[in-house]
């Protein structure tokens, strides 16, 4: 039997991951990924349907600010928002990015 190796910490996902996620930089919103969402330092905000009916294509939506709490990246550790509009980054981002850069 193989060992498991890597990331085996099941990540809180406390928001909707299915809407539309977006962090706020450089005087723009941008789209991101639960995992770059849940470690932003910054405004971050979610677009989902209002209300969901069988049949129907043309739903109201819905946009809000999201003031959840704010964890590093790839990890549960809680941080304290500073509103400094970057990620918390540590170990995990550094493996991540070195895997990235491997692919080309």
């Amino acid at each position: 039997m193989a060992e498991k190796r890597g990331e085996t910490v099941k990540l809180i996902y406390d928001f909707n991951t299915a809407g539309h996620l977006e962090v706020y930089m450089n005087d723009k919103w941008y789209r991101a990924t639960g995992r770059e969402f849940r470690s932003f330092d910054g405004p971050r905000r979610i677009t989902e349907p209002a209300e969901i009916k069988l049949g129907t294509v043309d739903v109201p939506m819905r946009t809000y600010d999201y003031w959840g709490p704010v964890y590093m990246f790839g990890t549960n550790k809680e941080m304290t928002y500073t509103n400094s509009g970057s990620m918390y980054t540590g170990k995990v981002w550094d493996a991540n990015r070195k895997i990235s850069e491997s692919r080309g």
